[in-house]
């Protein structure tokens, strides 16, 4: 009976010096801060808390890890504004009464570019599900015009 005791006692110590080694650390302040930031949706200010633990530190698990989450998120983020600046380049094009065969260059070489990025996307279990299905209506929405145009 004694040595349950004895072992519960110094789980518990072991248990409590991990959490303050973990609440004192910088390295693990920045990577808590860092993931809260991630899972909030701000990419970039997780990218950048992640990348200062890492440097601090690069045995941080949970710093890696969301250093690249954060990066295939932000990867994920300038796709979607890409797209919607072509789309918004292309609408402007397609206001007009009359299409030059440089506009037809240009749009081709737009959707080109927009398709050609989304094929190096690639998503991770804990890629945000709203940047994965945002991306995707883009690029189908590139890949059709692409159809219909040429």
């Amino acid at each position: 009976m004694l040595s349950k005791v004895i072992l519960v006692l110094f789980v518990g110590m072991i248990l409590v010096i991990s959490g303050i080694y973990f609440t004192y650390n910088s390295s693990y302040q920045d990577s808590f801060q860092a993931r809260f930031y991630y899972f909030v949706g701000n990419y970039t200010k997780a990218y950048e808390l992640a990348q200062e633990a890492y440097h601090q530190d690069q045995y941080n698990k949970m710093a890696s890890t969301v250093l690249a989450q954060s990066k295939i998120a932000l990867a994920y983020e300038n796709f979607i504004q890409l797209g919607s600046n072509y789309l918004e380049k292309i609408e402007n094009i397609s206001t007009k009464k009359k299409y030059s065969n440089d506009d037809k260059i240009r749009i081709k070489m737009m959707c080109q570019i927009v398709l050609g990025e989304y094929e190096k996307l690639s998503p991770t279990k804990l890629t945000n599900q709203d940047l994965i299905e945002n991306s995707k209506k883009i690029n189908d929405k590139f890949a059709q015009l692409y159809k219909e145009l040429f």
